[in-house]
């Protein structure tokens, strides 16, 4: 498991090696609408689907290849997204994004 420098909540994400140095997440629900004849909205509520993006962000080997294929399931994170760069300035940086599915 990573260390992680003042990060409190990788939100279910945590690579195998590395230093998680950042952690993010937003959600977002859909509205459905009714409309009447006119076009005006005459009822607005949410969709029951919430859908959360995670992104860390670190510093290290993010073991990568260690990464497999999962099931889609509700309040599972599924990776969506994974980046390692390297350069001879620096130590190697990695991206992990992710997105959870969940009911409202």
């Amino acid at each position: 498991m990573a260390a992680t420098f003042g990060v409190n909540n990788t939100h279910g994400l945590s690579p195998n090696t590395g230093h998680v140095s950042e952690s993010s997440k937003d959600s977002s629900v859909e509205v459905a609408t009714i409309r009447d004849e006119q076009g005006v909205t005459v009822f607005a509520g949410p969709r029951k689907l919430i859908t959360r993006n995670v992104t860390i962000t670190g510093k290290g080997d993010a073991d990568i290849e260690a990464v497999v294929p999962g099931t889609v399931a509700l309040g599972v994170a599924m990776i969506t997204s994974v980046k390692q760069s390297e350069s001879n300035e620096d130590f190697p940086e990695f991206e992990i994004q992710a997105t959870i599915y969940d009911e409202i």
